[in-house]
């Protein structure tokens, strides 16, 4: 049987609403066509959408995107310095917070968890690790530096806001990850850990209030082995534990948008080692990349400095048809940080019809068909 693997790209609230409504679609096909995605990647937007195709529910996008912008879910009755986005300006990263934890809740993470081998979907998160190059700390101030470099991402080059005050890495979290697979760059997703990643990879210091630290990240509850006799503190065992999960690059670093480092992975794939072999355990025989850019640019990071469309490797998978690329065929009017509850809906059910049109089109029948 072929096997696919479903790219998800970043683009916000906006064009994240319409990435859900073309998925939804094609979570349904998937669903009857018995040819659900034996992967699912992304990373900001194109994480949490990743998250929603691994639940093995095609309802899980309707459940989320009917909601969205909504103050019912769930009535707020606290929110924590860290959601200030913009300032405390706007609400969106307790929108943001909340829908992850509304969305994702038991039936979805039993999805993730819980299906049989040959049926799941395994989830792929990309998070950026940054770090000042100096050692200090992750501030207020930088929160701002990422946000200017995220405001002028679409700018020409010369004009972009580039700081050189940090190390900036990829760091992934799988679901099911074998334990030769981990390191440093490539960590576990679990239930204790699976909402924050999602979160961490949505956000953008400032616009969306605080980054994650790393000890949000782990992938163990900290307390007692409930399965085994401890002669230990709970301290004592948690520490030993998630011994294997530090790292010295972790040292004052924060965790956020994974777009910053890694956005569309093929080429990082290919040319990184840290990610090799990950990039072989997932390998399948078609890709379908969910591309959030309305000119249908495969940009490398979100800092649009390079554009994989050229990149002779992809054009052979495309000539090849093991490559489809999916873009808005229409204007998307809902923005980047948007709670408007109907523009979002409306730019949802746009998706879903775009969807519907690639499903029927001769371009995807001749790609499926392609041996």
């Amino acid at each position: 049987m072929t096997t696919f693997a479903w790219v998800l790209d970043s683009g916000g609230a906006g064009r994240g609403a319409w990435q859900g409504g073309v998925l939804y679609e094609f979570a349904l096909w998937a669903r009857d066509h018995h040819c659900y995605p034996r992967v699912a990647m992304g990373a900001s937007a194109g994480g949490y959408a990743a998250a929603d195709v691994a639940t093995l529910r095609p309802e899980t996008f309707p459940k989320g995107w009917n909601k969205w912008g909504l103050e019912e879910v769930p009535d707020r009755t606290h929110e924590p310095p860290e959601f200030r986005s913009l300032g405390g300006w706007v609400q969106f990263r307790s929108h943001l917070y909340h829908s992850i934890r509304y969305v994702m809740s038991a039936a979805e993470l039993g999805g993730v968890f819980d299906a049989p081998a040959e049926r799941r979907t395994r989830l792929i998160v990309f998070t950026t690790r940054s770090r000042r190059r100096d050692g200090t700390d992750f501030s207020p101030a930088d929160s701002m530096r990422y946000f200017l470099k995220s405001t002028l991402r679409k700018m020409p080059p010369p004009l972009k806001y580039l700081p050189e005050e940090y190390v900036e890495d990829p760091v992934l979290f799988v679901t099911h990850l074998e334990k030769h697979l981990e390191s440093e760059f490539v960590r576990p997703i679990t239930r204790v850990n699976y909402h924050n990643v999602i979160e961490a990879s949505c956000l953008i210091p400032f616009a969306m209030g605080q980054p994650l630290q790393q000890e949000e990240l782990l992938p163990i509850w900290k307390g007692l082995d409930p399965l085994g006799t401890n002669t230990c503190t709970a301290e004592e065992w948690w520490e030993r534990q998630i011994a294997r999960y530090r790292f010295s690059g972790d040292d004052r670093a924060v965790f956020l948008d994974g777009g910053f480092a890694l956005k569309i992975p093929f080429r990082r794939f290919a040319e990184d080692s840290r990610f090799q072999a990950l990039a072989d355990n997932l390998r399948c025989d078609k890709t379908l990349i969910f591309c959030c850019d309305p000119g249908g640019k495969l940009w490398e990071t979100s800092m649009r400095l390079r554009a994989l469309n050229d990149w002779e490797a992809l054009g052979q998978v495309l000539r090849e048809k093991k490559i489809f690329i999916i873009y808005p065929d229409h204007p998307l009017r809902a923005g980047f940080l948007s709670t408007n509850h109907h523009q979002i809906l409306k730019t949802y059910e746009g998706g879903r019809a775009q969807g519907r049109r690639i499903l029927s089109s001769p371009a995807f029948q001749e790609f499926l068909n392609a041996a």
